[in-house]
């Protein structure tokens, strides 16, 4: 895609931020009556508890934005990785919403034009932009930002990990920087310490209630089909369970999100079984043999972009075409 097209995309976005999706906000949110549409805009992308607030509004009433919410053919998109008329997904707009409120955070924390990556604010964004993609990381901004560039290179993926305020802030913390707060609680996970080592009870109990939330969505639950409440509680207990660095491979290599990982896992899970999946899968589980897993789907163009269906049948497929010497190396 040519930067032109870029340009074009983005503009169209915003421009539709600040009419017609603004325009439904102020029937849905009495207090933003009087807000025209960039004065809608400028306020919302550039305060957290607001911003976070409308994404939650926009997951909760969808149903208000439908008339928005459509193809080139003026189809209703329901699938967050589908094409809307504008060319991107929910998911890519999602994404471009979260960096710039990030943009405009490390230019008021840091300092500098966050586009010049020589600037202080440019060059953090530059280190984690590709990162930047869920509407959860929202709050989380303003904790990234006295994150040192190097260690952010350094962390990778493994930032999509970092699920609260108290675990940005520790990692902080150990790269030498200090916390928004002035202090910070070490209970990073430990992809982002660079160890292999459980993870504390805490954020298990946390990691639980995310992956079951996420099996009650609509879309991953119109992708797997009906699950059982048991069948939910095996689900989110072999999610818990695997290793990081499986984690590292097959979720933050993809920079997949919530709803793709909880659809990917589980048909693994699914056609594995729950011996081979824990075998493979969980710790210290065979890193070879997910390693060569992960290369099969980057061959199938997994991304972060591809919908839940087709990721879903790419998954099964691969795991059905197995080789007999990634088999062997599972018993």
């Amino acid at each position: 895609m040519s930067e032109i097209d870029h340009n074009q995309a983005v503009k169209s976005i915003t421009e539709a931020l600040k009419g017609p999706v603004a325009e439904v906000f102020r029937t849905l949110v009495p207090g933003f009556g009087d807000f025209n549409g960039a004065m809608f805009y400028d306020s919302v992308i550039n305060n957290p508890d607001m911003l976070h607030g409308c994404l939650l509004i926009f997951r909760k009433r969808r149903d208000a934005f439908s008339h928005l919410l459509v193809d080139t053919k003026g189809r209703l998109v329901n699938d967050d990785f589908v094409a809307l008329r504008c060319g991107r997904t929910v998911h890519d707009i999602i994404a471009m919403i979260v960096r710039t409120h990030a943009k405009r955070h490390f230019k008021d924390a840091l300092g500098g034009d966050p586009n010049d990556k020589t600037s202080k604010s440019g060059r953090l964004y530059n280190a984690m932009n590709e990162y930047l993609i869920h509407e959860w990381q929202v709050p989380l901004v303003a904790h990234y930002a006295p994150l040192p560039a190097h260690r952010m290179k350094e962390l990778g993926p493994a930032l999509l990990d970092l699920k609260t305020p108290a675990e940005v802030d520790a990692l902080v913390a150990s790269a030498g920087g200090v916390p928004v707060n002035g202090k910070a609680v070490p209970t990073l996970p430990p992809a982002a310490m660079g160890k292999e080592e459980p993870v504390l009870v805490e954020t298990n109990s946390r990691e639980y209630d995310f992956w079951w939330e996420t099996l009650n969505d609509p879309q991953v639950r119109n992708t797997l089909g009906p699950l059982h409440d048991n069948d939910k509680r095996e689900l989110v207990a072999a999610f818990c369970s695997i290793s990081e660095s499986s984690r590292n491979e097959l979720l933050g290599g993809f920079s997949l999100s919530l709803f793709q990982g909880a659809v990917l896992l589980a048909r693994c899970y699914q056609g594995l079984g729950r011996a081979t999946f824990a075998q493979v899968f969980g710790k210290p589980g065979s890193p070879d043999v997910v390693k060569a897993f992960a290369g099969r789907l980057k061959t199938r163009n997994v991304s972060s972009r591809m919908d839940l269906n087709t990721l879903s049948r790419t998954v099964d497929a691969n795991l059905t075409n197995m080789g007999r010497v990634d088999r062997a190396k599972m018993r």
